[in-house]
């Protein structure tokens, strides 16, 4: 059989090939009409098939990438170099990952953002680390030193606060005081916050129990330090460049709805795996020799 150019975009009709539905986190397919795999048959004598065309089947519905073409897409695509170190760059920032910052500086002479430098990681990363090992006191005097904004304004690092004076032994009274000065201002400011509020306020009424309520014992594990770090993580990074994650999860997230919206179009080696980048397979609809 001759050779195709890759560039040949197959548009068939929808209904003469098999529908492949996603399941099992986009990792396993199942295959329509028994599980068979039919190939599309060019039954339409009319219908020709040479090099540099478009392939129709009756009237077209949907377009077919085969993967040859599409990795000839992918390679053509230009990426430079330095925006991909700056990405890079970006991930260990936000991530805090100041010792691989200061390698990859030096060795790819790719620098960070003016916002934020050496210095600021570091004070980032104390607050953090003070936080997920329980010593609020330290991480409060270190965000007054570095920040002190986000202690006015972040709900989560003010009900950790709230909690910690609980269990401290703080009376019912001291209590109603501290929420009504310190949260209930940023619950009316953020009325997403009103149900962790309500689940707050519940510990006053549930801490003398035998058996706590689940939805309140989940407040006091450990786990809820390292919840109240990453919220207090964000909100740091939020003032000092405007983000509050990895540019790279953004281009993912971005990745995950282009794809959804060219399913409807098209159907194509869509990648089915983002830790490994793995592509769906899609073979060309006429037998090979």
């Amino acid at each position: 059989m001759a050779d195709y150019e890759i560039d040949v975009i197959i548009e068939i009709e929808e209904d003469d090939m098999n529908v492949v539905e996603e399941v099992d986190d986009l990792n396993q397919y199942i295959v329509d009409e028994g599980g068979e795999e039919n190939q599309v048959e060019a039954e339409n004598e009319e219908t020709q098939i040479s090099e540099n065309e478009e392939i129709v089947i009756l009237e077209p519905t949907k377009k077919l990438i085969i993967s040859d073409v599409w990795e000839q897409y992918l390679r053509t695509a230009e990426i430079r170099k330095e925006d991909m170190n700056r990405l890079v760059m970006n991930f260990l920032v936000v991530e805090g990952y100041l010792e691989a910052v200061e390698k990859f500086q030096k060795e790819s002479g790719t620098k960070q953002t003016a916002e934020v430098g050496f210095a600021s990681i570091s004070d980032r990363l104390a607050v953090i680390e003070a936080i997920e090992s329980g010593n609020l006191d330290d991480a409060v005097e270190k965000l007054n030193a570095t920040n002190p904004e986000i202690l006015k304004t972040n709900f989560f690092l003010n009900q950790q606060r709230f909690i910690e004076r609980i269990r401290m032994g703080m009376t019912d009274e001291e209590a109603l005081e501290f929420a009504q000065k310190e949260l209930k201002p940023l619950v009316e400011q953020n009325l997403a916050f009103l149900e962790e509020m309500a689940k707050t306020m519940d510990i006053l009424r549930c801490k003398d129990l035998p058996n706590i309520p689940e939805v309140v014992r989940e407040l006091l594990e450990n786990s809820r330090w390292f919840k109240t770090a990453a919220e207090v993580n964000a909100a740091i990074l939020t003032s000092q460049t405007g983000l509050k994650c990895p540019k790279l999860l953004h281009l993912l997230k971005m990745l995950i709805w282009t794809q959804n919206q060219l399913d409807e179009k098209v159907e194509y080696p869509r990648m089915s795996f983002l830790p490994t980048g793995q592509f769906t397979v899609i073979n060309p609809p006429w037998p090979s020799e």
